[in-house]
């Protein structure tokens, strides 16, 4: 038995650490799912080893949904991800597309199908704390950046669509693919861990499984 915030006896595994500090208290408590947090004199170690769920943790997994996403009416975090044998395939539509221009255009063509009236390119050259992350290996992704940006904002099927990235023979023409399929894998010539932010969603790919939680 552990004790939660007023002292209260719990069983463990009903109990949660707060391991995300940079979290509002009050923002916790306005959340549709209620925690029960451990006593404050416990540290996260302690917690941890008595078995108690960590925040993080949980936060990921109760909101964590298949690759039907969007069928339902959700708010908040996803699991989100290409599910496919990536790497050989990735590493095949990298060879269709040419690095360097061919990628703008891709990237261009995509804001135009997403209805966009404009597009930018920007070299940021920030680097970003790294203690506020969901897990600690996605501190080697807060340096620079390079970013596109247009005002399209994504529909339910592009969600879909940007998941699927060929079957077979399809993988050739990629007049069938649809919006934002094949043409959006070009920026694996850039980055390992491509993202994007539409609306209230924000999607990041680790197709080599690495940095994300």
């Amino acid at each position: 038995m552990v004790p939660d915030e007023k002292g209260i006896l719990h069983l463990a595994t009903h109990l949660t650490y707060h391991d995300a500090p940079w979290i509002q208290y009050q923002m916790l408590q306005d959340n549709e799912q209620k925690f029960i947090f451990v006593h404050n004199t416990i540290s996260n170690k302690v917690a941890e080893f008595f078995k108690v769920k960590s925040f993080r943790s949980t936060l990921l997994l109760t909101q964590s949904l298949s690759l039907e996403l969007r069928s339902e009416n959700i708010t908040g975090l996803e699991a989100f991800g290409q599910k496919e044998s990536l790497i050989s395939r990735l590493k095949h539509i990298l060879d269709m597309y040419a690095e360097g221009r061919g990628v703008f255009n891709e990237l261009l063509q995509n804001a135009d199908d997403a209805g966009a009236s404009s597009w930018s390119l920007i070299w940021d050259k920030r680097t970003h704390a790294s203690n506020s992350l969901l897990s600690p290996d996605m501190k080697e992704w807060q340096g620079t950046a390079f970013m596109v940006y247009n005002d399209g904002i994504f529909l339910e099927k592009d969600y879909k669509n940007i998941v699927n990235i060929g079957q077979g023979s399809k993988l050739e023409d990629l007049s069938t693919t649809g919006r934002f399929g094949l043409g959006f894998n070009s920026v694996y010539h850039f980055t390992d861990i491509p993202s994007f932010v539409s609306h209230d969603t924000i999607v990041i790919f680790d197709p080599h499984i690495l940095y994300l939680p």
